[in-house]
């Protein structure tokens, strides 16, 4: 559970709840109900990168809110910190969200000189989608502006009631985060589906190994809405608690790992046989086999670079064949038995349908 990840979340959603869009009623009332000048400043932050919504990810990523020292931080110590960074930082944070919205069109990205007024149109130009251009030239061109909208915008949003709202929906969000634990232990293909009901999209399957650190998040107004945040090394993927919850009942919870399900899905099948489909893994998992090891063990044991080894370790992780356990500032890895061992059972009723079918 991470207060500022659900309130970027939101915010995204109340950017899109317009009237006839079928959002989560309180996002289209709380939208309505938004002073013109709030919604005005919501809208502008949300309209100039990209489809996805990329500038107001960069504040709350910044903050690094996925390290244990920040995972219960409260809504005044995410706006302390934003109010630490200098208004630079925030032109830096609008840089790199372009950099992102162009990579998806296909576009090549140049660094910008923060007061070339043109550098910043033709960067701009392609990426806008609710915004008009001069509005966000002349946002870019008044960094203390920036940053003071930035932060107003989290403030509005909180005393217009989502920080109410946050704290009523606390305990089911709580719950859902009980329960998810398990899951999260799957391989990601089958720990998305069964999160969200639906499957990966292949922006996200096509930059796994990019990914470090994958972090399942609960929403109590997201419904089935695709939702998640891609920065690399992290990935975050929002869900809707209430929809998990009513797909995954109390007492199935201690029966979630993927061995309770008989036989894994295609998509965790395909990411299971990229993982072992290298020497390399398959020694790191015969390691494993012995006993837990800490990285720095792994690393000494092959005798390749510990960048690589962070590579396989990730990739190895992801697809539930090895489990992390951080303790004492180092990662402990062993090997996942339960995928192991759905891995061995969907093969063997496979076998077994072959069988019968003769």
């Amino acid at each position: 559970m991470s207060l500022p990840l659900d309130l970027v979340c939101v915010l995204s959603l109340l950017h899109r709840a317009v009237p006839e869009s079928h959002f989560d009623p309180w996002l289209t009332e709380t939208r309505a109900k938004l002073p013109p000048p709030v919604r005005d400043n919501l809208d502008l932050l949300h309209g100039f990168s990209g489809r996805l919504l990329y500038y107001p990810e960069e504040p709350a990523m910044r903050f690094r809110p996925l390290d244990p020292d920040r995972a219960d931080a409260s809504f005044e110590t995410f706006i302390a910190f934003l109010l630490t960074l200098p208004p630079a930082e925030y032109l830096g944070m609008v840089e790199s969200a372009l950099s992102r919205t162009h990579r998806d069109l296909g576009l090549a990205f140049a660094p910008i000189d923060h007061g070339d007024r043109e550098r910043w149109r033709v960067a701009l130009e392609p990426c806008l989608t609710t915004a008009a251009l001069d509005d966000v030239l002349d946002l870019v061109t008044d960094p203390s502006g920036l940053k003071r909208r930035t932060i107003d915008l989290f403030v509005c949003l909180w005393e217009a009631g989502y920080g109410d709202d946050f704290a009523a929906n606390q305990p089911a969000l709580n719950e859902a985060v009980r329960i998810a634990q398990p899951v999260a232990n799957r391989p990601f293909a089958d720990a998305f589906t069964t999160f969200t009901g639906g499957m990966p999209p292949a922006s996200i399957l096509d930059r796994l190994d990019e990914v470090r650190r994958v972090a399942y998040c609960p929403s109590a107004h997201l419904g089935t809405f695709p939702s998640y945040i891609l920065y690399p090394p992290d990935l975050v993927i929002d869900f809707g608690a209430p929809e998990f919850l009513a797909r995954t009942s109390q007492e199935a919870a201690s029966d979630v790992l993927p061995a309770s399900a008989g036989m894994l899905s295609e998509a965790a099948l395909l990411e299971l046989a990229r993982a072992l489909a290298d020497p390399t893994r398959l020694r790191i998992l015969r390691y494993l086999a012995e006993g837990e090891r800490y990285a720095q063990e792994i690393v000494g044991h092959l005798g390749i670079a510990q960048s690589a080894v962070s590579r396989h370790l990730s990739q190895m992780e992801r697809a539930g064949l090895i489990g992390v356990s951080p303790r004492r500032g180092l990662k402990f890895y062993s090997v996942n038995a339960d995928t192991l061992d759905a891995l061995a059972a969907t093969f063997r009723l496979r076998s077994e349908g072959l069988r019968r079918d003769r």
